[in-house]
């Protein structure tokens, strides 16, 4: 509509740009407003953190990591009180006719404020009002037009709608005014809670509730014999009088005609939700086995106060640092030192590279950790990369006057050569080329990752933000080479060869590759069910990574703002630059002192004995075979981080041994999801509905369910073979409602058993 020109006024505009993307720079320029905001998928609208209502935020820091933990992705502004903004969505024609037809028709002033260009409409963002609430609400002032408020978002530029275009700001510098009177008293009118009405006083029937208080209603009339075109017409006077905003008529019509297809007698799921109709329910089972508490004693002393510090500073579970500095640790050391792990058996030699990483959801800092915990090791690395360019400076400067040299022999050669004298002597030019010493890598290929391996004989540390997707990667066709160098590298000892036309042969003796990522439950589920089917994939990969952590989320957490103790990273940092300098030529060979070796001996004797016995999955056995390895491996390592120069002590093989019990229970609960997900993800829904989610409606759908991206319950096909089992334990009955296109799958409408909530 036409309206006047904005009123400018400070505002977007007059932020300090960040140095950061220009993408980043302009979300991180919302945030200093106290905008609070959340990741969304990339050219989508879906939040990318669970209870993004609590976990939207303003804070940089947190944004920054959200952004490197999703590269792309869009944003999501949280509305309501915290943020101080309202938005009203204008949808496309039909709600700028609306909004056009609710000011010139009315007579109502009008004020401009902040607006963004959507695909389809505008966005005006109005500032929150004091007093009074507004609520979200679609079409409830007029068609197409759509209010978030407390509870809702909406996506903020430069996001990417789905359809390609991208959301704009018409100016930047704008003021967010406040919205106009008539229209402020329009989105704050009292809105009655969702209900499921039983007769025509009821209360009107909201979006959200509508198709269930209506299947009710249907279900109600066909016991007392009404026939389907009665129904038909009392639904379509229903959903005109009561629901805000209507359902198509087409819609309503569908649920009326599935519902007349039933005789006229109870329909199972549309009987009294009284509790005495429902059985107990029964218990789901399914839930994840517990795990151990972390405790910092697991740790050698010279590590604890750079894990304490990340632990607190970032309010994250102590487990995520302390499995992060043990790949550290592993990674630092690589084949720069070896233990025997048997008193007198020189064959079985053990290098203690490891694999491992975080198990989390989305959004829960994994990224940060494991930056906070391996940035001793990034200094020593950047301090190596200055040293090679000050070599290849020198390295140059020597090549030219080596060249010179050679010129001034060879005139000489010639010279000596007309006058018959004898020939000069050839000076030594060879310079060798200056060698990168590297420690990490994030993202190479497996040919250039062999390639720093022939110069660094000690073995690489890779680190990678997203596990599964380089797991998934390795499963493509075409990939079998680089599968089976990954395979090699996890032993520490064995050579590989890579033969290339054109750039020959390079041969490297002993591959050696520690490994450390983060991983969110759901992929490593989906991950875990395809890669262990029986088949060539399931190679034992999987079963290398030793050290997985997937501890519970504490629901507590405190506001935490201070700077990383220095002496911390400090101490961190003496002891990988000790171990990084080690001669990996001449590795010392450690041993258990007799104590240590005493331990050793009982301890794998009961890892052998829980092999060898049942009850365990075939893919757990295989897990916890490569424990073998993973305790000697952890005793050396804590020998030295803190000092150990010949024989490992009975105090590290002890931390070493209860550590390994530690990560036996992150196991047992990580391959629990391949033995039983559907009964997981059943369990996590009855968490849910035993929460109280849709309690004032008693029912929900398929697509309820689906669109919270819950754990195992990601998709419509997950959800339908999720629901069966707690039909059978008696937390739901199921009904079939007609689906909005006449002809489609019908939708899936469940109620639920009141005694879940009366059991609470």
């Amino acid at each position: 509509m036409a309206t006047p020109s904005p009123i400018r006024a400070p505002g977007l505009a007059t932020l300090p740009l960040l140095p950061e993307l220009p993408e980043l720079a302009s979300v991180l320029r919302l945030a200093a407003r106290g905008w609070r905001l959340c990741p969304c998928e990339a050219r989508g609208k879906r939040p990318l953190i669970k209870e993004w209502q609590k976990q939207a935020t303003c804070d940089a820091a947190t944004i920054r990591a959200w952004s490197q933990e999703w590269p792309g992705c869009n944003w999501g502004l949280a509305c309501g009180p915290d943020s101080g903004v309202w938005v009203l969505d204008v949808d496309g024609d039909e709600g700028k006719a609306s909004l056009r037809k609710l000011c010139e028709h009315r007579g109502h002033e009008w004020t401009e404020t902040l607006t963004a260009k959507t695909a389809r409409g505008e966005h005006l963002y109005f500032r929150f009002p004091e007093a009074g609430n507004i609520r979200n609400s679609a079409g409830k002032i007029a068609p197409g037009l759509d209010v978030r408020g407390d509870g809702g978002y909406v996506i903020v530029a430069p996001s990417m709608h789905p359809s390609g275009v991208a959301y704009e700001w018409i100016d930047p510098a704008a003021a967010i005014e406040a919205a106009p009177q008539w229209l402020l008293h329009m989105v704050t009118a009292p809105m009655q809670q969702p209900t499921m009405p039983a007769t025509a006083d009821s209360s009107t029937i909201l979006e959200g509730s509508r198709n269930a208080a209506l299947t009710s209603l249907a279900g109600t009339m066909r016991n007392r014999g009404m026939s389907r075109d009665a129904i038909e017409s009392a639904l379509l006077a229903e959903n005109s009088n009561r629901c805000c905003p209507p359902l198509p008529e087409s819609e309503v019509c569908a649920i009326a005609g599935s519902i007349g297809r039933y005789p006229a007698r109870p329909i199972p799921c549309l009987e009294s939700s009284a509790a005495a109709d429902w059985p107990d329910p029964e218990p789901l089972g399914g839930e994840l086995p517990p795990v151990q508490a972390c405790d910092i004693a697991l740790l050698p002393k010279s590590l604890r106060p750079l894990v304490e510090d990340a632990a607190e500073r970032m309010q994250v579970p102590l487990d995520f640092p302390v499995a992060a500095s043990v790949l550290c640790l592993a990674g630092v050391t690589n084949r720069r030192a070896t233990i025997q792990p048997k008193a007198a058996d020189t064959s079985w030699n053990v290098t203690p590279n490891l694999w491992g990483g975080i198990i989390a959801p989305p959004g829960l800092m994994k990224s940060p950790v494991i930056s906070a915990i391996t940035q001793p090791l990034t200094r020593i690395e950047a301090l190596w990369r200055a040293e090679y360019e000050s070599a290849m400076s020198n390295h140059g400067q020597q090549q030219e006057e080596a060249e010179l040299r050679q010129a001034a022999w060879r005139e000489q050669y010639k010279a000596s050569q007309k006058s018959g004298k004898a020939a000069p002597v050839r000076p030594d030019d060879s310079i060798a080329s200056p060698i990168c010493r590297r420690l990490i890598t994030q993202d190479a290929t497996f040919e250039s990752l062999h390639q720093i391996m022939s110069e660094n004989p000690a073995g690489m540390f890779v680190i990678r933000d997203e596990l599964t997707g380089w797991l998934a990667g390795l499963e493509r066709q075409g990939r079998e080479g680089e599968r089976a160098f990954y395979l090699q590298a996890w032993n520490g000892d064995a050579g590989f060869t890579i033969d290339r036309i054109g750039r020959g042969s390079v041969h490297v003796e002993a591959c050696c590759l520690t490994l450390l990522g983060g991983i969110q439950p759901a992929r490593l589920r989906g991950y875990l069910v395809d890669a262990l089917q029986d088949g060539p994939l399931n190679d034992g990969l999987l079963q290398r990574f030793q050290v997985l952590v997937y501890p519970d989320i504490p629901q507590n957490w405190r506001y935490v703002d201070r700077a990383p103790r220095p002496e911390a990273i400090a101490t961190a940092e003496q002891i990988y630059h000790r171990l990084a300098h080690a001669d990996a030529a001449q590795p010392p060979r450690f041993r258990f002192d007799r104590d240590a070796q005493e331990l050793f001996v009982a301890w794998l004797s009961d890892l052998e004995g829980k092999l060898r016995g049942v009850g365990l999955h075939p893919a757990l056995v295989s897990h916890l075979a490569k424990y073998r390895s993973l305790m000697p491996s952890l005793a050396l390592l804590f020998e030295l981080a803190d000092g150990g120069i010949e024989t490992v002590s009975l105090q590290h093989a002890q931390q070493a041994a209860a550590l390994c019990d530690y990560l036996e229970s992150h196991a047992q609960r990580i391959y629990s999801m391949l033995i039983l997900p559907e009964r997981q993800a059943a369990a996590e829904l009855g968490r849910r509905l035993a929460a109280g989610w849709k309690r004032s409606e008693g029912l929900f759908s398929v697509r309820d369910v689906e669109r919270n991206d819950w754990s195992g319950l990601t998709t419509p096909e997950a959800v339908r073979r999720t629901l069966p089992i707690l039909e059978d334990a008696g937390w739901v009955r199921l009904a079939p409602v007609g689906n909005k296109i006449t002809g489609g799958r019908p939708s899936e409408l469940y109620a639920i058993n009141p005694r879940v909530w009366r059991a609470k």
